[in-house]
C-alpha cells in the first residue's frame, strides 16, 4: 500500500507541536561529539514511547527500525551534538550546560526525525519498505559517520536521506539537487618552532609569532592565484597561539585551519600548497615546522542522481510547493561517508524569519523558525514515498 498525500499531511500536522516541544527539550541539553549520552538516552525513551526498539550505538547515538523486517530498506538520519559555543540567544528554554549549545540546528534535525518516526510508526502497516532511523553523534568534529559505519550501520541498507537547517534560508524554501552540495573538508595543524628570548634582543632569537604570521597571510593567495577560477576551493585558518606576555618573543606558535573543495585533483593541490609554504617560511625565518595534515576528513557531500529526482519529486508532490535553487556550499558535512557506501540525497531546509534578525549557524545567538520543523518531518516522510517507488520497480538506485 503506498503512502497517500491526504494521510502523510494530515499525520504531520498531528506532530507538529510535538516536534516544537521535543526541539525545545533537546535545545536546553547540547553535548559535544561521543559524549551525547544525556541526548541519546532521551532518544531512546521517546522510540520507546512510540513502541519503536532502540539499538545503541558505540560509545553514543542509536539506530531503529520502522516496517518490514525485511525488504528493501532506507535510512534516515540526524545528527545529533552540539557545539563549544556559549549561547546569548535568551530563548526561555536555552542551554542548560555551560559553554555549549545546539549552533547549528542539531535539535531540530533530533525533532524532526522523531517526528517523523511517529507518523511512520502509526502508518507501519502501510509501509513497503523498511525505515531505519540513524540518530548519528559527532557530526561536528567530521568523525561520527565514519565511527559508526564500522559498526555495521549502513550494512543492512539501499538507500540514505538526510537534511540539514539553514538560518540563511527563509523558513518554506527547501533545495534537493543532484551533484555536488558540500564540499570535502581537509584539516591541518602546524606548529613552527623557533627560539624564545627576549623582546629587546630580537636577533637573539627565531621569532615564531612572525613565521606565523607570515603563514597566515601566504596561504591567503593560495586560492587566488594557484587554483583555476572555475573551480571552488577555501582556506581558512581558525586558529592562531603564540606567546605568553608583551616583552617575550614566543618559540612556538600553532596554527589551525581547513581547506574546503568538491574535486581531488584541487584538494590534493590545497594539501601541497599548505604544507609547502609551512615548511619554506619556516626554513626561511631559521625555525622548523611540525605539519599535522588531515586529508578528508570527510569527502564531498554528492547528491546520487537518480534518487535525487524521485526525492524531490515527491517532496513538491507533498509540500504542494516548488523547491528552490541553492548553490553548492563550502560547509562541511559528515553525510557523505554514507554515499560512497549507498546512494544517498541531502536536502537543504530554511529555517530562518525574515521578520526577526538572522545569525548564522555557530553563532552564539543562532535560532530556528520552528515552522521549519514540519517541513523536517515532511521531507522525512517524502524521502519514504521515493523508496517505496525504488521497492515498486524493484530497482536500486545506482551510485
Amino acid at each position: 500500500m503506498m503512502l497517500t498525500r491526504e494521510i502523510l499531511l494530515k499525520k504531520a500536522e498531528t506532530v507538529r507541536e510535538k516536534a516544537v516541544l521535543l526541539r525545545r527539550e533537546f535545545h536546553r541539553i547540547p553535548e559535544l561529539g561521543f559524549a551525547e549520552t544525556e541526548t541519546t538516552e532521551r532518544i531512546c525513551r521517546h522510540l520507546r514511547e512510540l513502541g519503536i526498539t532502540p539499538h545503541p550505538l558505540e560509545p553514543t547515538g542509536v539506530c531503529a527500525f520502522i516496517g518490514p523486517e525485511e525488504g528493501y530498506t532506507i535510512a534516515l538520519r540526524a545528527d545529533i551534538d552540539g557545539l563549544p559555543v556559549t549561547e546569548k540567544t535568551g530563548l526561555s528554554f536555552a542551554s542548560e550546560h555551560a559553554g555549549r549549545m545546539h549552533a547549528c540546528g542539531h535539535d531540530g534535525h533530533i525533532a524532526g526525525l522523531l517526528g517523523a518516526a511517529a507518523v511512520l510508526k502509526e502508518l507501519e502497516d502501510a509501509l513497503s519498505v523498511r525505515v531505519k532511523l540513524i540518530f548519528q553523534p559527532s557530526e561536528e568534529n567530521t568523525k561520527g559517520a565514519a565511527h559508526i559505519l564500522k559498526q555495521g550501520v549502513l550494512d543492512d541498507v539501499n538507500c540514505i536521506f538526510g537534511l540539514h537547517l539553514f538560518s540563511d534560508k527563509k523558513v518554506g524554501e527547501i533545495s534537493v539537487e543532484e551533484g555536488p552540495r558540500m564540499a570535502q573538508t581537509d584539516r591541518f595543524s602546524i606548529k613552527f618552532q623557533g627560539r624564545g628570548g627576549h623582546a629587546g634582543k630580537p636577533h637573539q632569537c627565531v621569532d615564531a609569532t612572525v613565521m606565523a604570521a607570515d603563514f597566515v597571510m601566504s596561504v591567503q593567495s593560495i586560492v587566488s592565484r594557484e587554483v583555476n577560477p572555475l573551480e571552488s576551493a577555501v582556506v581558512t585558518i581558525g586558529s592562531l597561539h603564540a606567546g605568553t606576555q608583551y616583552n617575550v618573543i614566543a618559540g612556538e606558535a600553532q596554527v589551525e585551519g581547513t581547506c574546503r573543495s568538491f574535486r581531488e585533483e584541487t584538494a590534493r593541490h590545497l594539501k601541497e600548497a599548505v604544507e609547502k609554504r609551512a615548511a619554506h617560511i619556516a626554513d626561511y625565518y631559521g625555525g622548523k615546522a611540525e605539519i599535522a595534515y588531515t586529508y578528508g576528513a570527510h569527502p564531498p557531500l554528492i547528491n546520487d542522481a537518480r534518487m535525487t529526482a524521485q526525492v524531490a519529486a515527491c517532496v513538491e508532490s507533498l509540500l504542494g510547493r516548488r523547491l528552490t535553487h541553492e548553490e553548492p556550499l563550502m560547509l562541511g558535512e559528515d553525510f557523505s561517508w554514507y554515499q560512497t557506501k549507498v546512494p544517498g540525497v541531502f536536502a537543504f531546509v530554511g529555517c530562518g524569519n525574515p521578520e526577526k534578525p538572522c545569525f548564522p549557524n555557530h553563532h552564539p545567538c543562532f535560532d530556528i523558525d520552528e515552522r521549519a520543523l514540519t517541513d523536517a518531518v515532511l521531507l522525512h516522510l517524502a524521502a519514504v514515498c521515493a523508496a517505496e517507488k525504488f521497492c515498486v520497480c524493484r530497482e536500486k538506485v545506482s551510485v
